[in-house]
């Protein structure tokens, strides 16, 4: 396939309206519940992937060698593939390939599905129900959440809304935007395997190594894109000076170097705490505290979360666009 039939399908600046529009078919009927789903195919292959590796004891550097192949292996293929499928949608109809577009985009988006995650914990703990609230949680989060305390899951939701707030939406975007829906998959494969073997600790510590390295060059930019958008946001409750302020100063104490720009600004934007012990793999970290505690940790401030995520991904799509316009002079 010769280069000048990729490089077109791999630019998104001259696609605002048609990234949008998955946006909005999100944001109205939000992810697909079938097992075909890419982000559950790439996941279910690199499971298998693992399995290979894991069939002999390896050292530790060796370990780590063939993560970071099966990362890569994984990126390169699901980028080749979308991008196979552009190409050939775009040499047939230009119609197909706007579809195609918002259809890969759609898929790789997570704004509704991000709130109702969130909604499933936040109901039963506004109805003191807090054994359905801890079993919500686990879906959403990677600790153990079993021994966790009501104001425990308030602050995991809401870290878990902030930290998504990049890695399902603005992320997403930025990279749609910049590369077309091949650039947004290939940065959804690199999410996918952090969340499988990223952890820094257990028994993906050495498997795991390059996919969460990778995670953090990738997440670089939208995690800064996030915490500004979500400070943004919080202006329209006044409140951007708070955001901004947690964002500057505390952001910088998380052990993520992205994860705590998020969750700082949030943590600012909503008035709360966000931080303290987390159990992974029976390793309990302590992380740092966020944000001021100007309010309780109520499940409403999950709510008022929700609303901020909300706001800032119309603050970045805005934003997004109109650079998209501004930089391609096309709009539809």
């Amino acid at each position: 396939m010769c280069l000048s039939k990729i490089l077109p399908v791999w630019t998104g600046y001259d696609l605002a309206a048609w990234i949008l529009l998955a946006a909005v078919v999100d944001l109205m009927i939000g992810d697909p519940l079938w097992s075909y789903h890419p982000v559950r195919l790439i996941g279910k292959f690199g499971m298998v992937l693992e399995g290979l590796i894991r069939r002999r004891p390896w050292s530790r550097n060796a370990m780590r060698l063939l993560g970071a192949v099966m990362t890569v292996f994984v990126v390169v293929l699901v980028l080749a593939s979308v991008t196979v499928v552009l190409v050939i949608a775009r040499d047939l109809s230009v119609w197909l390939f706007r579809l195609m577009v918002v259809l890969w985009t759609y898929w790789g988006l997570a704004i509704r599905g991000l709130t109702d995650a969130a909604l499933l914990v936040y109901r039963p703990l506004i109805t003191n129900q807090p054994d359905e609230a801890r079993q919500w949680l686990q879906f959403i989060v990677s600790r153990d959440t079993t021994r966790f305390s009501h104001e425990e899951m308030i602050r995991a939701t809401i870290e878990t809304v902030a930290g998504n707030t990049c890695d399902a939406v603005i992320g997403p975007l930025f990279y749609t935007f910049l590369g077309g829906p091949a650039w947004l998959w290939a940065y959804k494969a690199v999410n996918t395997l952090d969340s499988m073997v990223g952890q820094h600790s257990g028994r993906h510590q050495d498997l795991g190594w390059f996919a969460a390295h990778l995670d953090e060059w990738a997440n670089y930019i939208p995690a800064r894109l996030s915490g500004w958008a979500i400070a943004i946001a919080a202006s329209m409750e006044g409140r951007f000076r708070p955001a901004y302020r947690a964002m500057r100063q505390d952001a910088r104490r998380h052990p993520s170097p992205n994860t705590g720009v998020s969750e700082a600004a949030m943590a600012g934007a909503i008035g709360v705490t966000l931080g303290g012990p987390n159990l992974h793999d029976e390793v309990v970290s302590l992380r740092p505290r966020l944000g001021a505690a100007e309010r309780p940790l109520h499940p409403t401030a999950i709510i008022h979360a929700i609303a901020v995520s909300w706001r800032a991904t119309l603050v970045a799509a805005v934003v997004f666009g109109v650079v998209a316009v501004t930089m391609s002079g096309v709009w539809l």
